[in-house]
């Protein structure tokens, strides 16, 4: 058969476009700076604080599910920015924040309109907030962040936005009730922010509610001692998971960034039902063939551009559901959202009431603690018949490469550039295929 001219320039050229973007995706041009923030530090979990303990014994988690039932209700049409759906689940979390009794967040309200250039008078979209207020009123700040919005429809269809992001919604509402009712007495400010206009299109732009927030903040940002951001916390129950002794294991990212995240995020001890792994940010902000950029993943990606303040960003990934009309409330696995909670519950406290500065360095890399987390990761997944043969090879020749890889750290050697960028183009066709397990194409890059 004679194959037009036409065509064999067409993939003249698309041959052309790979070779290059392979040859520039193994060098790292985004220059990260290597640490030892967390493969250095001392894992050991340190005892449970007083108000640690005053807010697990008053927490309730039951009012987690019915909460995610409600955000994701037909009637709520997906949260979309800007529509009817979208101004019910902000009344909503309002409405939640009052009956906690926390603080209006933004001078006696507890709505934010948020604004874009050149839009003139018109908010964009509408943040919410509250805070349990700390015994000195100009003392600094933590705030815990869960987006609200979702997709909304498309045509006919709703898309209800169950695991993104209803369900780190409705955790935090459960932690606010526990602040409001328990008042613990805690050094910093507590807040808890439910920005709009995360998701596409506003993704990554000035657009994002979070981005006029960290802009805007209602306290001084230089002040804010921590910021813990929350996005895509369990999804469905995935018996794929669990066979590959994955099914607790949720991310902590960012900790690379400082001995004092990394020993906040490693101190909080182990809660039955839930694994944090911490990982590095860059390992989920890679994309093939763009070396040249990193893509922020969630509602930091303001704060990173605007103040420089420590944060860390806490996530399971995304799964099969993801953006899609099945991501419902009835498919999450709520046991596993509880037992986060409480792991959270012990988290903010410890950032209540921790050191003084956590401190903060951007564009920083743990390789050898990243190539022994994504080694647990990969260790026994992805070897079913639920996954194409090349997809399958793909990640058994990764594994032997991360093992290579963290051998030759271990025993002393310096990781390059190129090293690393390795690790995060693996780390990524691991997390694809975590979300669509049938991607052979996540095996050529």
């Amino acid at each position: 058969m004679r194959w037009p001219q036409a065509v064999i320039r067409l993939g003249q050229l698309l041959s052309l476009v790979l070779l290059c973007g392979w040859s520039l995706s193994c060098s790292n041009e985004n220059g990260y700076r290597f640490v030892n923030t967390i493969s250095g530090e001392d894992a050991s979990p340190t005892p449970p604080l007083d108000a640690e303990n005053t807010l697990l014994g008053a927490l309730d988690t039951a009012s987690i599910a019915p909460a995610v039932h409600h955000l994701a209700a037909p009637e709520m049409e997906g949260r979309g920015r800007g529509t009817p759906g979208n101004a019910l689940a902000r009344a909503y979390i309002a409405s939640r924040l009052r009956h906690a009794g926390l603080t209006p967040l933004f001078r006696g309200t507890f709505e934010q309109p948020t604004f874009v250039k050149d839009g003139g008078d018109q908010p964009h979209g509408v943040n919410v907030g509250a805070y349990l207020p700390a015994a000195e009123p100009t003392t600094d700040w933590i705030v815990l962040v869960a987006h609200y919005d979702h997709l909304g429809m498309r045509g006919r269809e709703v898309y209800p936005g169950a695991d993104d992001n209803a369900a780190a919604v409705a955790m935090l509402l459960t932690l606010g009730d526990v602040l409001g009712r328990a008042r613990p007495p805690l050094r910093r400010h507590v807040v808890l922010l439910f920005p709009d206009a995360e998701e596409p299109p506003n993704t990554r732009t000035d657009r994002m509610g979070s981005t006029w927030f960290w802009r805007h903040p209602p306290f001084p940002l230089a002040t804010l001692h921590c910021a813990i951001i929350f996005d895509l916390l369990v999804g469905p129950r995935n018996p794929v998971l669990r066979r590959a002794g994955l099914a607790d294991v949720v991310f902590v990212l960012g900790a690379e960034a400082s001995p004092g995240l990394a020993k906040l995020a490693r101190g909080v001890p182990p809660e039955p039902g839930v694994e944090p792994l911490l990982l590095g940010l860059p390992l989920i902000e890679a994309y093939p063939f763009i070396p040249w950029r990193r893509f922020a993943q969630s509602d930091y990606h303001g704060l990173r551009d605007a103040g420089g303040r420590p944060f860390l960003f806490v996530t399971g990934g995304r799964a099969p559901t993801y953006h899609t009309t099945e991501d419902t409330p009835d498919t999450l696995d709520y046991p596993k959202l509880a037992a986060l909670a409480r792991w959270v519950a012990r988290l903010l406290t410890r950032s209540a009431e921790g050191p003084p500065d956590l401190d903060w360095a951007d564009m920083a890399a743990d390789p050898l603690a990243d190539a022994r987390t994504v080694l647990r990761l990969c260790a026994n997944f992805g070897d079913g018949s639920q996954f194409p043969w090349l997809l399958r090879r793909a990640l058994r020749a990764d594994r032997a490469r991360i093992q290579a890889l963290l051998h030759a750290w271990e025993a002393g050697a310096a990781p390059t550039d190129a090293e690393y960028r390795e690790l995060a183009l693996m780390t990524l066709r691991l997390q694809a295929t975590h979300w669509h397990p049938t991607g052979w194409w996540f095996a050529v890059w």
